[in-house]
């Protein structure tokens, strides 16, 4: 993506200027390796078998397959993702229809713990791709007929979490056994996270380390320099 080329550009004169090795990895391998290291799950880089990992937020909602590998650290292939919104831009139209602050994450979580109904919904799947693009006119339906802001808050999660779990099923479908870490700012949110963890024996990246590679970037340089 052209907006990394600028961080890629200022690396390459700080690793001249101070003379030390330029190492280049990508934005993925950055929350993969910061989900790791907050969910205290760095031995999965020295098994052999390959771990699920997804990054959801407002930018992916991805489903990678991470290979352990000595030359990249992880090898990284791309299983499945939304095929139009992503999980991060349906909670954020949700939130600014309910009248929150954008971005509307956690404001939406805080309303949603208020339900007191869940309401029945579905979402559609294409070989384990998801499609999130009606969340926020199903959600807009139920909220003109009446319902209430905090069962609508929850429908949305509800539909977020229908998508991340199909596509964690169709994942385990191809590589049954295998070991899930769940990343991103969407997979901080608790009620996701909570339900997730009653199908599913997975990890979770904390909070701080959901949103922001630059841990997980950091842990790439060492790990190719062999502190870790």
């Amino acid at each position: 993506m052209p907006c990394f080329l600028v961080g890629e550009g200022y690396a390459r004169v700080l690793a001249g200027a101070n003379k030390c090795t330029l190492y280049r990895t990508s934005h993925q391998t950055g929350h993969v390796l910061a989900a790791l290291y907050s969910a205290d799950k760095m031995e999965l880089l020295h098994k052999e078998k390959p771990f699920l990992a997804f990054h959801v937020s407002g930018g992916t909602t991805d489903l990678l397959l991470c290979t352990p590998d000595k030359e990249s650290v992880i090898k990284i292939e791309h299983l499945a993702s939304s095929l139009d919104l992503k999980a991060g831009q349906a909670i954020d139209r949700v939130g600014l229809m309910l009248g929150l602050k954008f971005p509307c994450g956690k404001e939406l979580e805080k309303l949603a713990e208020k339900a007191d109904k869940r309401i029945p919904c579905r979402i559609t799947f294409k070989d384990g791709n998801c499609c999130l693009s009606g969340v926020e006119n199903i959600c807009r339906k139920h909220f003109e007929n009446g319902e209430t802001r905090e069962n609508v808050a929850m429908l949305c999660l509800d539909l977020v979490l229908k998508a991340i779990k199909g596509m964690t099923e169709y994942a385990l479908g191809l590589h049954p056994g295998s070991e899930i870490v769940y990343a991103g700012g969407v997979m901080s949110d608790k009620i996701l996270q909570t339900e997730l963890a009653k199908s599913f024996d997975a990890y979770f990246a904390t909070a701080d380390f959901s949103c922001d590679n630059a841990a997980g970037v950091a842990l790439y340089g060492a790990i190719k320099e062999g502190l870790i």
